[in-house]
């Protein structure tokens, strides 16, 4: 095996056992240091498979150009159906609202409702839930009762106060005796001809009824309808 130093060409005979180790070799003339590997057979490829091996490697620009399109087209059918998502989250909420809204408006304003729906305070009472469309308190309620020439009259006073900021009409009150149940037994009206009041302001009411039932138990007091007015049932 002939080798050849690097650096000055000198040629040296290895013979043959030398063709497949790795030596070190120093060269006799100029001294250079350089290192012989085992020689490599070289099989040569023919024209048309190199032409078949080239024709079928992937070109990197286009392989790039995919990527990017195949990206595009996965963000795009994203938004697609991000947006159909939204819609129809948006879609049952709107229903959901509006399904929710009457009883919204009853709970944040009850007087409203009940003057736009009276049926709806026989609702609210069964609730518990006193509601004042009037703006109105009754206060100070004393019940007397007291025997005039021999006739048991029950005599009942109190006051009415406007806790508004604005003007208020006093409508007719109504006044009903219930027994121990809670059945009502006898009922009748006051019209207090009183003037409206002022922001804060206080008046004055007072009634009587001669010979109320023997088995009334309580006595309840509000503010009367307009069917209610005038209506005095007898026993």
């Amino acid at each position: 095996m002939i080798v050849s130093c690097p650096s000055c060409t000198t040629r040296y005979d290895l013979g043959h056992q030398a063709q497949n180790d790795v030596l070190t070799l120093t060269c006799r003339r100029c001294g250079h240091h350089w290192k012989k590997y085992p020689v490599q057979d070289v099989v040569p490829v023919s024209a048309s498979r190199s032409l078949q091996v080239i024709e079928h490697e992937p070109e990197p620009d286009l392989d790039v150009a995919r990527l990017v399109e195949a990206a595009k087209s996965a963000r795009i059918q994203y938004g697609a159906k991000r947006v159909a998502r939204l819609k129809k989250v948006s879609g049952w909420a709107s229903l959901g609202l509006c399904a929710a809204l009457p009883f919204i408006f009853a709970l944040v304003a009850p007087e409203a409702t009940v003057m736009a729906a009276p049926m709806t305070a026989k609702l609210y009472q069964k609730l518990g839930w006193a509601v004042n469309i009037y703006g109105l308190d009754i206060r100070r309620v004393e019940q007397l009762n007291k025997n005039i020439d021999g006739q048991h009259i029950l005599m009942v006073k109190g006051e009415i106060s406007n806790s508004t900021n604005v003007v208020r009409k006093i409508p007719s009150m109504r006044f009903a005796l219930n027994d121990a149940d809670g059945k009502e037994l006898y009922s009748w009206t006051l019209d207090t001809t009183a003037r409206p009041l002022r922001p804060g302001e206080t008046t004055a009411f007072s009634t009587r009824i001669a010979a109320p039932p023997e088995l009334a138990n309580s006595l309840q007091i509000r503010f009367a309808h307009a069917s209610e007015i005038g209506s005095n049932p007898a026993l």
